[in-house]
């Protein structure tokens, strides 16, 4: 097809009505899961034009070439669910889950482990998907942190004020913004902004310490709150627009 004003990028259009990042995107493409009038199409650059397209499929599912309305939800990430689209091992994830509650075409920021808890924020604008997960921004990521042996507080200060300035495991510098004890029975509450792989986990368990319960309450200015495991609430417009001011300012590290 001869470039034209119209033409764009394959791509790109799966990026904006999926809303996923601009990686993710080229790599749906490329694995044969885009459909383009019935033909599958695995050159990510190929140049379409949207008006020329009856029918854009993504994983069997029919994608709309109109302007999504773009919508931020909560979800409450139950343990034992993976944050994956799909997985040949696993049929509990987080992306079948959405599919099944009829979110075609949304992802999610703020990946936790299997194991782990919590909020995840659920969207399919590209944009602020990008924002959320870029380590520019420094989102602020609040967890509720239960260990197998609770220590002293005094033995807990002491860990927080280390932790702050930062720990060497495996090659990499683990930092947390804050830390304090919460609840009772008491956890341990850390602020993080990078979510390096296991890190909180690699953390403790630098001080010997197995944790036994990982929950995810805040994400920038947005709570968990009481949403109970499992459910998905949208967001309202006050709030998408707290979360926006959030990566208008990217921090100089």
């Amino acid at each position: 097809m001869e470039p034209s004003e119209k033409t764009v990028k394959l791509f790109l259009i799966i990026q904006r009505q999926a809303g996923v990042s601009r990686r993710k995107a080229q790599d749906l493409v490329a694995s044969g899961e885009v459909g383009v009038d019935g033909a599958v199409v695995q050159d990510p650059y190929q140049l379409v034009d949207p008006d020329d397209v009856e029918r854009l499929s993504l994983r069997g599912h029919p994608l709309s070439l109109r302007p999504p309305e773009h919508r931020v939800y909560r979800f409450h990430k139950p343990n034992g669910m993976l944050c994956s689209h799909d997985d040949p091992h696993e049929g509990n994830t987080v992306g079948r889950v959405l599919r099944s509650e009829g979110f075609i075409g949304y992802s999610w920021a703020g990946r936790l482990d299997q194991d782990a808890e919590g909020l995840l924020l659920v969207t399919n604008d590209g944009g602020l998907l990008n924002g959320l997960t870029h380590p520019r921004y420094e989102v602020v990521k609040t967890y509720r942190v239960w260990v197998d042996r609770p220590p002293r507080r005094t033995a807990v200060d002491a860990m927080l004020q280390e932790m702050q300035r930062g720990i060497v495991d495996d090659g990499d510098r683990l930092r947390i913004v804050a830390g304090r004890m919460v609840g009772r029975p008491p956890a341990v509450e850390l602020q993080l902004t990078e979510g390096r792989k296991r890190e909180i986990k690699r953390l403790f368990g630098h001080y010997g310490l197995q944790v036994t319960r990982l929950l995810r309450v805040s994400i920038g200015p947005i709570q968990l709150g009481p949403l109970r495991p499992g459910s998905i609430e949208r967001l309202s417009d006050e709030d998408v627009d707290r979360l926006r001011r959030v990566l208008r300012t990217p921090k100089d590290r």
